[in-house]
Parts: structure tokens; C-alpha cells; sequence
């Protein structure tokens, strides 16, 4: 069974990009998610109730992430969720959390970033042209209009 699930944590490793044997990009991602705590002792934050997510990003979104993301990183990752049984090496039964992801995004509250906007390639006419008086539209200092 699955479910649609936000994530809110921290990358435990860079991304890893690889290709399918078709061309098809994937990004696997590993992201731990906790509970946050105040140590009334020591008055710092602590994590508990860790989870580890292993995450898979496809086609432009893992090209994005691989190129954009770094171990450490805090994200938001929305996705598909799913519980994967597997056998290990000893041959013992396990479980892993496992999510596809429809987006992921660097979490702007732990972190600031820097966005290279991409050209629509199929763009109709009119919409890339600069609207007169648009104050929006850049080099402008005036206040924002509301």
C-alpha cells in the first residue's frame, strides 16, 4: 500500500545520479526526518524518533536535484510512499521506507538559495514578452505595488 507524504529533513548523503539503460535520469537521495526536542539540562535541541527515507527523484527532477543538492541540505520532499521487504545478506527479512518523488525543494527556512529560473522552451508568443509598467519586471526600486 501507499500513500501520498511530505517530507520535511535532512539529506544523509549527496544524491546519486545514474542513468537507466533506456536514458531515463534517477536520483536516489537518502533523507532522514526526526522530532526536534528541547534538553531542559543542557538547553539545547535534540533529534529523536530518527526515520531514514530512501527517496528516488526521475528525469528532470533527478538531473535538478543531483546538480542543486548536497549532504546536510534541509528539503521538502512530496512523493509517493511505499514499504519495500527485502531479503539481506544473511538472509533476514527487512523493511525499508521508500518514496517517489513528485517534488523536491531545498527548505527555505533553514536555508537560503539562489534560483536559475529555465526558459519555457514551448512558450507561446505573447507570454515572454515584458509587460509596460510591470513592476515585477526588474530594475525598478520602487516600493511593491500594494
Amino acid at each position: 500500500m501507499s500513500t501520498n507524504v511530505t517530507l520535511t529533513g535532512t539529506l544523509g548523503r549527496d544524491p546519486e545520479l545514474r542513468f537507466t539503460p533506456s536514458g531515463k535520469a534517477v536520483a536516489t537521495l537518502s533523507v532522514v526526518t526526526s522530532k526536534s526536542v528541547m534538553n531542559e539540562e543542557t538547553k539545547k535541541w535534540e533529534n529523536e524518533e530518527e526515520t531514514w527515507w530512501r527517496v528516488t527523484a526521475w528525469e528532470k527532477l533527478a538531473e535538478n536535484v543531483a546538480e542543486t543538492l548536497l549532504k546536510g541540505d534541509p528539503v521538502i520532499i512530496v512523493g509517493r510512499s511505499f514499504m519495500e521487504t527485502y531479503e539481506d545478506r544473511e538472509g533476514n527479512q527487512r523493511q525499508s521506507l521508500k518514496v517517489n518523488a513528485y517534488n523536491v525543494a531545498l527548505d527555505l527556512k533553514r536555508r537560503s538559495a539562489t534560483v536559475n529560473r529555465e526558459r519555457r522552451e514551448n512558450a507561446s508568443k505573447g507570454a515572454s514578452r515584458p509587460v509596460e509598467n510591470d513592476p515585477w519586471a526588474g530594475g525598478q526600486e520602487d516600493e511593491p505595488p500594494f
